[in-house]
């Protein structure tokens, strides 16, 4: 049962027992009866108070609906107090001061998903960004600055350097030893093997001529095409094989030469000069801003972008360094009170209009509505107590007066 129908029923049940003891005598009818009486009067007078906070009991208007008609002053209370004392900068610093801001953002990284959700919020906003991105615009923006800076840059010298850098030994072994694999390979592929067969039938037609000596020596001795090609193929498979195996004779001289080679050409001032001329022409005529938007709208956008795992491992990276550095968490928590300490110098005056504001938005009847329904079970306990303290004084008040009359008249 709710407070308020148990205030009425104390009522009623006061009001009742008063009217059903007015015929009563004796001491006991007395008693109650002057309780009872008490009882309604607490009651009343109780319910009177309660309800004049919040509507005009009996339609009385001299000082009741007390919280409509001082609604103003009690928001500028409600405000003073909220903006100079329980959120007043001081006491607000002070909460943060006593705080370990690093130490709650280590814990939350480490124990409570923070990790896995800042690595997420930081990937989704970049592809938010790069998806925004219009591709045309930056690559517009972008093609004139990459243009100066191709023409800017000396392929010539850089391609003079690389070929210097080659030539030295560790890296013509390698080169060598790729070039002996790729070839290995390209021989025994079938495109080779057919192209090797149709060039022996070429040279054997060419070596036969029209005579018929040649062709019957070849076919005596049982030489065909297929038997030449495998000749060919099993003495160019021992000497790959000879070359692969390292230092040989023909090994250095292959190696020797390719050195001079690349050594040469390091030092070949027409194609220094052949580069700078391709390079000058090639930056000119490629579309740098239709590369540059395929890039980013193949390359840059898109759930699979090759930048995003070296983003989250970037993030990763960085929350492991924080929570493992005292120095960066000390520099956090200060930065981070330093920043609060600025906002709330620098906005708390907004609080009073956001407070208040807050406030004006109710409606006079929303106020009271609201206010009464978070007090109202205690204000309805002050009616019940009112009929009960009522009822308790009005008895005692009958045996003193009952007493000193007994004791006036002996």
């Amino acid at each position: 049962m709710q407070k308020r129908n148990k205030a009425n029923l104390a009522l009623g049940i006061s009001a009742a027992g008063f009217l059903g003891t007015l015929t009563m005598g004796g001491f006991l009818g007395g008693l109650f009866h002057h309780g009872f009486l008490a009882a309604v009067i607490g009651g009343l007078a109780d319910w009177f108070a309660v309800t004049a906070l919040f509507h005009k009991p009996l339609g009385i208007s001299y000082r009741t609906d007390i919280l409509r008609r001082n609604r103003v002053r009690i928001t500028d209370a409600i405000v003073r107090f909220t903006s100079e004392d329980l959120l007043s900068t001081k006491n607000v610093m002070d909460v943060l001061q006593a705080q370990d801001m690093a130490g709650l953002l280590v814990v939350y990284l480490e124990h409570r998903g923070g990790r896995a959700e800042v690595i997420s919020v930081a990937r989704e906003a970049m592809l938010r960004i790069v998806k925004d991105m219009d591709a045309e615009r930056v690559a517009e923006t972008l093609a004139p600055a990459l243009r100066d800076g191709l023409k800017g840059l000396e392929l010539e010298h850089v391609a003079q350097e690389l070929f210097s850098l080659l030539a030295e030994e560790v890296h013509v072994r390698r080169i060598l030893k790729s070039i002996l694999i790729i070839a290995r390979e390209v021989l025994d592929s079938p495109q080779m093997q057919q192209l090797l067969r149709d060039n022996i039938k070429t040279l054997r037609k060419a070596y036969e001529g029209e005579g018929f000596g040649r062709a019957f020596a070849l076919s005596a001795v049982g030489i065909d095409d297929d038997e030449i090609l495998r000749i060919f193929n099993q003495r160019a498979r021992e000497e790959l094989g000879q070359l692969l195996s390292g230092e040989t004779e023909h090994y250095v001289r292959v190696k020797a030469g390719l050195e001079a080679m690349l050594m040469a050409l390091a030092r070949d001032r027409a194609l220094k000069d052949a580069l700078a001329v391709w390079k000058e022409r090639w930056v000119d005529v490629v579309d740098l801003t239709g590369i540059l938007v395929y890039w980013i709208e193949h390359s840059l956008k898109g759930e699979n972008s090759f930048w995003l795992k070296n983003l989250e491992e970037y993030v990763g990276r960085y929350i492991d360094t924080f929570c493992a550095s005292k120095a960066m968490q000390a520099s956090f928590d200060t930065k981070v009170k330093k920043f609060f300490q600025s906002e709330l110098d620098k906005h708390h005056a907004m609080l009073t209009g956001l407070i208040r504001e807050r406030l004006d938005e109710f409606s006079d009847d929303a106020l009271v509505a609201f206010v009464e329904s978070k007090v109202e079970d205690d204000l309805q306990m002050i009616r019940i107590n009112g009929s009960a303290i009522g009822g308790l004084v009005g008895m005692g008040l009958f045996l003193l007066v009952t007493t000193a009359e007994r004791t006036w008249i002996l």
